[in-house]
């Protein structure tokens, strides 16, 4: 019996594997710098992108508020330049004349005529036309 207890323990046994030895791969170091350069040029890529989409979106915003601007000063100029045309009417500037100044509007007009020396005169026509003025005024001041 006790010898069969032995070769009864030496199934229970393990028998002792050796061992596998793999050889672990070669680390390729150049690969792992082409792919390292590869992500950074595709980082640089998207910050680049990035920044020139923020710069458009920027400057389309400055666009929009100069555009604003353009129609608010336009629409500025034009109440200006009404202003002006309204400043400038004549029916102003007699009612100032009349009311601020004291003017008066004349109620006949005289205009004098530059004659040539050499020109023929009419005398009876002139003296009618004196004669005209003459009796005119008189009339005027006997109002």
């Amino acid at each position: 019996m006790l010898v069969n207890r032995k070769q009864q323990s030496n199934i229970y046994e393990q028998h002792e594997i050796p061992p596998v030895r793999r050889s672990l791969p070669k680390l390729d170091i150049a690969l792992r710098a082409k792919c390292l350069a590869t992500v950074m040029l595709l980082f640089a890529i998207a910050m680049v992108s990035t920044v020139r989409s923020e710069a458009i979106v920027r400057n389309g915003y400055d666009l929009v508020q100069m555009k604003s601007q353009v129609v608010s000063l336009q629409r500025e100029n034009e109440l200006l330049s009404l202003d002006i045309a309204k400043l400038k009417s004549p029916q102003r500037i007699q009612s100032i004349a009349t009311t601020e100044l004291g003017m008066v509007v004349p109620k006949d007009v005289y205009c004098a005529a530059n004659i040539p020396q050499n020109a023929p005169t009419n005398t009876e026509k002139e003296k009618g036309l004196v004669s005209q003025v003459v009796n005119t005024l008189k009339s005027n001041k006997g109002l």
